[in-house]
């Protein structure tokens, strides 16, 4: 997909450049969670990651090079090597970190921590790792296993124990957090989870939960999360890229609905002043007044909502 470049960078923007990039190192994952894919809710059944319904694969070191060159030269200041999958699962984990570092960004990671050992641990916090997310919900196998499907809560919590010990032994400052999100089926657990992760030194983050399977919705008023009033800001937040290159304007854009283009073929700088990104951004500033151009994929949003407006 070829980009038209030479547009004026302010037409369509409301506010600056993207701060952020989140690199797919791999679109596989080591676990099944049946609420992963949010932004499919409305298009199929199941939202079980092993229905992404979208080629499997993992990010080329050689792409990876170019796509986190262009980012230093567009001005990302924060490399989110994660998008969908596992990024532990790409066997060249620590050389993106390195990459990033190398460009004088932040490399960030997200992960559910399964995949990690005491080595692992040691050269990725060797290697500059910024910060590192756990996505742990629960507080016991019983309540974990029904949301990290496949997954192993004493391992995991064993492994976020291990990399703080580690952490400090290297006198590291990367920061760590154990993030919980807050669902129907674990809300219960939620101040024992806040004391199991002081036990083991790690910072605790409930985070409320987008409906992407109603059952799962917390009953409990302050876990459920509370619509933002549109137009959508987060465009002018992140950018996003799939493993094999193709741009995507939203992390709920998980199928390529709104292709922005591929780094492959284009710069991020082309991209994002591309027509695609230019016209996006222009329809969803102007969505209060004209609704009915609103994006198909924005119009089903669990973050953003005209009912606030």
């Amino acid at each position: 997909m070829q980009v038209q470049s030479g547009l004026k960078r302010s037409v369509g923007a409301r506010g600056h450049r993207p701060p952020r990039i989140s690199i797919e190192l791999t679109n596989r994952c080591n676990l099944n969670c049946p609420f992963c894919l949010v932004g499919l809710q409305n298009d199929q059944e199941s939202v079980a990651h092993h229905d992404l319904g979208r080629q499997w694969g993992k990010m080329d070191l050689g792409l990876a090079e170019k796509i986190i060159s262009d980012s230093a030269d567009f001005g990302i200041q924060e490399v989110m090597l994660t998008f969908q999958g596992e990024p532990l699962l790409h066997p060249q984990f620590v050389n993106f970190v390195e990459l990033v570092k190398d460009h004088n960004m932040k490399p960030v990671l997200f992960t559910n921590g399964l995949l990690l050992s005491a080595e692992k641990s040691r050269s990725i916090i060797r290697a500059g790792l910024h910060s590192i997310r756990f996505s742990v919900d629960g507080a016991s196998q019983d309540v974990y296993q029904l949301n990290r499907v496949g997954g192993n809560f004493e391992k995991v919590y064993r492994n976020m124990a291990e990399f703080i010990q580690i952490k400090n032994q290297e006198n590291s400052p990367i920061y760590a957090m154990w993030q919980f999100i807050a669902m129907r089926n674990n809300e219960h657990q939620i101040e024992k989870a806040r004391e199991m992760a002081e036990a083991i030194d790690i910072p605790f983050f409930v985070k409320t939960f987008a409906e992407s399977n109603p059952d799962f919705a917390p009953v409990t008023p302050e876990y459920q999360r509370k619509p933002l009033a549109k137009p959508c800001l987060d465009i002018y937040r992140n950018i996003f890229v799939f493993w094999d290159g193709s741009v995507v304007p939203c992390c709920f854009d998980l199928r390529g609905k709104e292709l922005m283009g591929n780094l492959n073929e284009n710069t991020l700088e082309e991209i994002w002043n591309g027509s695609q990104y230019v016209e996006f951004r222009r329809l969803l500033s102007g969505v209060s007044d004209n609704p009915e151009k609103e994006p198909e994929l924005c119009k089903s949003c669990l973050k953003w909502s005209t009912k606030n407006s």
